[in-house]
């Protein structure tokens, strides 16, 4: 299976290689050359995995593995794209000479897009999939109960704005939340979500702006969210 692996390793290389070529130098060379390796050796590597390795892949499944792996390799992706579009989001906002913040439109559109294509695809593959399992297979009261248990995880109506810092640099990180502050008007919050507890954080608060803030802790691990909230301009 080593084979495997280094021929994906490969194909992502000379894929990234000839795109990055076709985008920056635009020369017939550099196009045809992306075109032939994505018409030819993308589409054959698809076909020959469509017509040999999956149904393999199905029948060791069948007594072996778990049919929805891979979609949730999907969701972690998926959870990945989301955390680069909040931080691009967030440096647009920071941004303020017309250099930084065509650079971070840039930025913020090319996340964007990956994550537009890969949850058109994992979505895609929910309803021609699953879907019709589920509508052939289950009862009517089963559908039911399983849509009352997804809408136990719906977000509540009227969500409050996030700055989900994990993926941002810690060497700014403490300076984006301050600019996200700073923007606030009064009465206004922003909840702030990372991976460890942000006592330091409270505390420089409490050193930068005191008396103008509520600090409000909403979850304790594994993941910490606190609501900031100004309740009076400094």
């Amino acid at each position: 299976m080593d084979q495997i692996r280094e021929e994906h390793i490969g194909l992502r290389d000379r894929f990234a290689r000839r795109a990055e070529k076709a985008l920056a130098r635009g020369g017939r060379e550099d196009l045809n050359a992306l075109i032939a390796l994505l018409e030819g050796e993308l589409l054959e590597h698809a076909r020959a995995e469509h017509e040999h390795l999956y149904p393999t892949v199905d029948e060791i499944v069948r007594v072996h593995g778990r049919a929805t792996a891979t979609m949730e390799i999907d969701h972690e992706a998926i959870e990945k794209r989301v955390r680069d579009v909040t931080v691009a989001v967030e440096r647009l906002r920071l941004a303020s000479e017309r250099g930084e913040r065509s650079e971070a439109k840039r930025i913020l559109r090319e996340a964007v897009l990956r994550l537009e294509a890969l949850l058109g695809v994992h979505l895609e593959k929910e309803e021609r999939v699953y879907l019709p399992l589920l509508e052939a297979h289950l009862s009517s009261d089963e559908q039911r109960a399983l849509l009352a248990k997804l809408g136990e995880h719906a977000p509540p109506p009227t969500t409050e704005p996030t700055l989900d810092v994990r993926s941002i640099p810690h060497a700014v990180r403490h300076e984006e939340i301050f600019a996200r502050f700073a923007r606030l008007r009064v009465g206004e919050s922003f909840v702030v979500v990372n991976d460890h507890d942000p006592r330091p954080l409270a505390y420089e608060f409490s050193q930068r702006h005191p008396g103008t803030f509520r600090w409000e802790d909403l979850e304790r691990g594994p993941l910490w969210r606190v609501r900031i909230t100004r309740m009076k301009r400094e």
